[in-house]
């Protein structure tokens, strides 16, 4: 039996990739960059990765990075950075079409519709008006 022989990058650089720095937030590629954790670090991320010594530092005197230029919080609040933004593409707005059905045709069917809109109308009127009127007379 032949076993393959693999070289010890070839094993490593699948489970290897990028990590964000926590102040800045550029990318710290493997074997670069700090990690620093914190005594009684009560927290889902006990281990924090930093790329360059100034944002570790910077991350140390609670400094907030909002407020630093060279941040990709700033340059992503303050819309430095060039994204290309997707166009939402416009919907087209469904016509509804009257269709006749199984034993009415569309004139009958259009007919019944516009006489239940009047008779809905006309009846919302009266009772307004009957309630004003109920409502003068307690007032008097």
């Amino acid at each position: 039996i032949r076993y393959k022989r693999y070289s010890f990058c070839t094993l490593l650089i699948p489970n290897m990739r990028a990590q964000e720095c926590e102040f800045s937030h550029f990318l710290i590629h493997p074997g670069h960059g700090r990690r620093y954790v914190p005594f009684a670090f009560l927290s889902t991320k006990p281990v924090l990765a930093f790329c360059r010594p100034k944002g570790f530092a910077m991350y140390l005197r609670k400094k907030n990075p909002r407020f630093y230029q060279w941040t990709k919080t700033y340059r992503r609040i303050h819309r430095k950075t060039t994204t290309d933004r997707v166009a939402r593409r416009r919907t087209v707005k469904v016509a509804r079409v009257s269709r006749a059905i199984v034993g009415m045709d569309l004139a009958a069917i259009q007919e019944t519709r516009a006489k239940n809109k009047k008779e809905d109308r006309s009846a919302k009127a009266k009772a307004v008006r009957a309630e004003v009127a109920e409502r003068k007379a307690a007032k008097k």
